[in-house]
């Protein structure tokens, strides 16, 4: 190769990394404030960019972001009506970046959030922000960062309060239609004095999604997978024989997307290894559900709807929500969606119970009128459910039921447990036997069990046809 060609590329590459910069600065300000206003349109979140300086080889911000908790929870007084912060945002232009997350990109950044106010409340390392995020962009547009906040202590104060966080840690990738999230945080404490204890460790957030980072903040319908765990949680407090403990717990989603069809299929698994408490003791809870065939504009405009409520007054909100189904349903019957529990089962020390059940839409092709037609929803829908439960479970249920309705009917000063548990055990062979004989249980070895169909209108409990839509249609 010739001294010219080499000199020819050498100034090519010189001229790249001394003009990139420039425009690396203006395509981050332009995505920067479009990533800003995406946070603004959601839900009880308000954000704005306060300042945004633009150098040639690096770009400051400040973005403040204020959380309305009022429309997020119940009226609380002990809360505040809002929280905001401000967020402190710097980057360096590419293409040799040597800050942030060195390395050859478009940009490195970072962005922090100082928390100085929350000082009086916790204590972290000093010099260090209470949240941290570092990332890069790199030459084809892909963005990698990493997050994270330190550990977090609070000595008991006057109101015998102390907390201990192990602080948390994430990573994430952004392509051009994927994002990629992995969190998680060692352990959580918080103790008030000797009265009460609460315990989480091992929390961890995975999330994959088949969308851009702009539709994931619009609210889109996207496919992907996510999952969630957490180890262990412990709650106890002086009145408490025996701590409440749940272990393992594990939950898993999958979202499918068919383009052609424009539906979506969504997967949700959720799995309990144990919880134990002074009252009972259960292994091996599960509970999986899916929905099949679900209209994505429908889904998409819920989104925007909720998006747009601020939930100050339930009434109201329960009635917008019931319009917007009603205004959405000529869609939602179009594919015959489809809803089922998979799988619903836990193991007591008493025995075993499962369940499953499955419900459809089915064979539609006008609405009703009037639209709350009980009889025609009824004809056009198709439905199974089952369940198992082994004797000793359904006679041990039976006696909580009966103590429950005592709790309930008897003032506490006649309220006698030895007597009550006595009440429940002779009442709850009763109890069981009057529902086999309304048909509701059948025997079958050591178990009883409850078998529904609904299909053209026919209603089956436990192979007895029963008049149900002519019931109806006489209304």
């Amino acid at each position: 190769m010739s001294k010219k060609a080499l000199l020819g590329g050498a100034v090519i590459v010189a001229a790249a990394f001394a003009v990139s910069p420039y425009f690396t600065g203006s395509a981050l300000e332009t995505n920067f404030k479009k990533q800003v206003a995406a946070l603004d349109a959601q839900p009880a979140y308000a954000a704005e960019v306060v300042s945004y300086e633009k150098d040639y080889f690096t770009s400051s911000a400040v973005v403040r972001v204020t959380i309305d908790l009022a429309s997020m929870a119940a009226d609380n007084d002990e809360l505040p009506e809002t929280i905001e912060a401000e967020l402190d945002f710097s980057a360096q232009h590419g293409l040799l970046l040597t800050q942030y997350s060195p390395g050859v990109g478009l940009a490195a950044w970072k962005l922090s959030f100082d928390g100085n106010d929350l000082q009086e409340y916790v204590e972290w390392e000093d010099g260090t922000p209470i949240y941290q995020m570092t990332g890069s962009v790199g030459l084809f547009g892909g963005a990698d960062y990493h997050d994270w906040m330190p550990e977090l202590t609070a000595a008991e104060n006057a109101d015998g309060v102390a907390f201990n966080f192990s602080g948390y840690e994430g990573h994430g990738t952004v392509e051009q239609e994927r994002v990629v999230y992995t969190g998680g945080f060692k352990n959580m404490t918080f103790a008030v004095g000797d009265q009460a204890r609460f315990k989480m460790s091992d929390l961890n957030l995975q999330v994959d999604a088949q969308a851009s980072l702009a539709s994931l903040l619009a609210g889109s319908v996207y496919g992907g997978d996510s999952s969630f765990s957490i180890k262990e949680v412990s709650f106890e407090d002086v009145e408490m024989i025996q701590p409440l403990i749940l272990s393992n717990y594990q939950l898993t989603s999958t979202s499918i997307i068919d383009e052609e069809q424009n539906t979506a299929s969504i997967l949700i698994k959720q799995g309990l290894e144990s919880v134990s408490s002074e009252s009972f003791t259960a292994n091996d809870l599960v509970f999986n559900m899916s929905m099949d065939d679900l209209d994505t504009s429908v889904l998409e405009a819920f989104q925007q709807f909720a998006s747009a409520q601020d939930g100050t007054d339930p009434a109201k909100l329960l009635e917008q929500q019931s319009e917007f189904f009603i205004q959405q349903l000529p869609k939602i019957i179009d594919d015959n969606p489809s809803f089922k529990i998979d799988q619903l089962s836990a193991s007591l020390e008493q025995g075993d119970m499962n369940a499953d059940m499955f419900m459809q839409l089915a064979d539609i092709e006008q609405l009703p009128d009037p639209i709350d037609d009980q009889a025609f929803w009824f004809s056009h829908v198709n439905s199974e459910a089952n369940m198992r439960i082994e004797k000793p479970v359904a006679l041990w249920l039976a006696q909580k039921q009966i103590l429950m309705q005592l709790r309930t009917q008897l003032p506490p000063a006649q309220q006698d447990p030895v007597q009550m548990q006595q009440i429940a055990e002779q009442q709850a062979p009763l109890v069981i036997s009057t529902f086999m004989q309304q048909g509701f249980l059948t025997e079958q070895e050591d178990a009883y069990v409850t078998k529904v169909t609904l299909k053209d209108g026919k209603f089956v409990l436990n192979g007895t046809e029963l008049p149900v839509l002519q019931a109806l249609q006489q209304q």
